[in-house]
């Protein structure tokens, strides 16, 4: 079946891999949320493991044709929707080979969902920000509010060359974990502030944010002078009590 390059579609063709993917969401009795089930092969190797059920999401109508026809009579309900406009059912586990395209956004997507843990592969320098730890290169906004919405692994990466039509980044496998902290508009925007400019200083990083003055920044005490990159995801949520 033709695939679309404006939805993403690129499949994993390694069947380790898949069945990787499916071991580690451990679905066994639990009802699996697919994102992206594309043609159905993630989903094959899901339903080796007993899941209690499936519900996968497919937003292009040919595939969410094929995959009602392809496991008719098996435990899979078809939601032929945006997974990033839909209203999506509750289940305990979440997986899916995700579109580089709008990783972060279905990554932030799901933080608002209860879910026991989720396994998504996307873009391996994704996935490396993600992961990242302070005074690493690509530790900035990303990491930090991810890492407070999640616990973050990184499980394996993923060599481009297993995927057809064959993508010009590598993918990697990362677990998320809901860590019960919901963000603030607030915290959020202090943690933007900071890593907008996150080689300067955190006095100098708010004070160009526009956000802050001087009056407020000044009891931050000996974090003015520390660079953003260097700050603990703690680090930025009490810089943000400081200053609320």
């Amino acid at each position: 079946m033709e695939r679309k390059k404006s939805l993403g579609q690129c499949f994993l063709e390694d069947r380790n891999i898949l069945r990787l993917e499916a071991q580690l969401a451990k679905p066994e009795g639990k009802t699996v949320l697919e994102i992206g089930a594309g043609d159905g092969r993630l989903t094959e190797a899901l339903l080796q493991l007993k899941p209690k059920k499936i519900i996968a999401v497919e937003l292009d109508p040919k595939f969410a044709s094929l995959l009602r026809e392809k496991f008719a009579g098996q435990p899979v309900e078809v939601l032929e929707a945006d997974v990033l406009k839909a209203e999506l059912p509750p289940a305990d586990v979440i997986v899916g080979n995700i579109p580089y395209y709008i990783s972060s956004d279905i990554v932030f997507r799901l933080k608002d969902m209860r879910f026991e843990h989720a396994v998504l592969m996307v873009q391996k320098e994704f996935a490396e920000k993600m992961a990242a730890k302070p005074g690493d290169g690509n530790y900035g906004r990303l990491s930090v509010t991810a890492q407070l919405n999640y616990g973050v692994r990184l499980e394996r990466k993923v060599l481009r060359h297993l995927f057809r039509p064959v993508p010009k980044v590598d993918s990697a496998i990362i677990i998320l974990k809901p860590s019960g902290i919901t963000l603030t508009a607030f915290q959020e925007n202090v943690i933007r502030s900071l890593f907008q400019h996150k080689n300067r200083t955190v006095r100098n990083a708010l004070i160009s944010s526009k956000l802050f003055g001087e009056k407020e920044i000044a009891g931050l005490g000996p974090f003015l002078v520390r660079r953003p990159r260097t700050l603990t995801k703690e680090e930025c949520l009490e810089i943000a009590r400081l200053l609320g």
